[in-house]
């Protein structure tokens, strides 16, 4: 689930810096604070939201033994949660958050595959909630044994543009896969309100054809970055060759089959290509540039964070992105045959079997 990749993806760097750095001022032998750690980026276009809270621990023994103990790092229903939302014509809604540990994760340092989220619902009803555009949304966690409060808040994004590539091929997106040389920018003429940065993804679909049976499968590589990171402003660029790059990357030779050129299942026009364009407030991108690996023989670093506790014993972000996706189809541009040659013949595809899409039904 993307939302949730997209959340687990600046985990670790956080909360290894904030809990498990060597520093000689660390008293191991004091008594438990009470740490908490956030992590939530709300979307109103996701059915379901997940909010993940983590606690710190003390320990003298392995730190990163401990942090593969579910009950070491989680709160369960220690904790009361309440996502409040604030609507532009002044009406107040607040929503309770269920406890939900049905979605796996990922292996990694900290526990796994179970984790601990929290998701809004309905008073009384407890149906998911449907986020708005455009409001404040607070967030409030209480420690029902202690009474200690963490709070934050964002605004959801508006409905993210997303205009028509330039460049390649004298400006003509028609060409955007055998034309290597030049950036492809993507990005949208007005940003939405409150936002700072954007981002672009791939997702590549195609058939494989078995050569002895003839079967076809349909398959994807899904939501992977075509560049290097958020960019602060309206406009994100890479080279058109990325594409058949990471096509070349994510896909696995195989000489049992052929492989065409897929469509969306939609319109039938082969629409094998979309590019998502993701934009983030400013709370996410700082977040994001200060989670990067330092390349400075410095140890200590900055921390940014939005959640705020009284005793400022609280870390992590809860902040806000939008996304928009256009699809795109090497077949019905003007120069089809020059990109459909690049998929079959190009340097970083020329080993996985691609064929021209008509050889199919031969």
């Amino acid at each position: 689930m993307k939302k949730n990749k997209f959340i687990q993806l600046f985990l670790l760097p956080i909360v290894a810096i904030s809990f498990l750095s060597c520093k000689p001022d660390v008293n191991l032998t004091s008594d438990y604070r009470d740490i908490t750690v956030v992590y939530g980026l709300l979307n109103p276009q996701d059915q379901n939201h997940y909010i993940k809270i983590y606690k710190g621990y003390l320990t003298k023994d392995n730190a990163l033994v401990w942090a593969n103990e579910l009950d070491n790092i989680s709160y369960y229903d220690d904790i009361a949660v309440e996502l409040i939302e604030h609507r532009a014509n002044g009406e107040v809604v607040a929503y309770d958050m269920d406890t939900v540990m049905s979605v796996s994760k990922n292996y990694g340092v900290f526990a796994s595959p179970t984790q601990v989220l929290y998701r809004p619902v309905k008073k009384n009803t407890h149906r998911p909630v449907s986020l708005r555009e455009g409001c404040l949304y607070q967030l409030v966690i209480t420690n029902k044994e202690t009474g200690r409060t963490v709070t934050s808040e964002t605004t959801t994004l508006s409905e993210l543009s997303f205009d028509i590539p330039q460049g390649g091929h004298e400006g003509n997106v028609s060409s955007f896969l055998w034309y290597k040389d030049e950036l492809w920018s993507v990005g949208t003429k007005i940003m939405p309100e409150n936002a700072s940065a954007i981002d672009a993804y791939m997702t590549f679909r195609y058939i494989e054809k078995n050569k002895t049976t003839g079967d076809t499968v349909h398959k994807s590589i899904d939501d992977i970055r075509l560049t290097t990171g958020f960019v602060y402003g309206n406009i994100a660029s890479f080279k058109p060759s990325t594409i058949l790059r990471i096509i070349g990357e994510n896909i696995e030779p195989n000489d049992n089959v052929w492989r065409y050129a897929d469509d969306d299942g939609k319109n039938k026009k082969r629409n094998c290509l979309d590019i998502k364009l993701w934009a983030c407030d400013e709370v996410y991108y700082k977040y994001y540039k200060t989670a990067q690996p330092s390349s400075s023989i410095v140890q200590d670093r900055v921390n940014y964070t939005n959640i705020k506790a009284d005793d400022d014993m609280a870390l992590g972000f809860f902040a806000s992105r939008t996304y928009k996706v256009r699809r795109f189809s090497i077949y019905n541009m003007d120069d089809y045959k020059r990109n459909e040659d690049s998929l079959v013949y190009g340097q970083w595809t020329k080993n996985l079997n691609f064929r021209p899409y008509d050889e199919m039904f031969d």
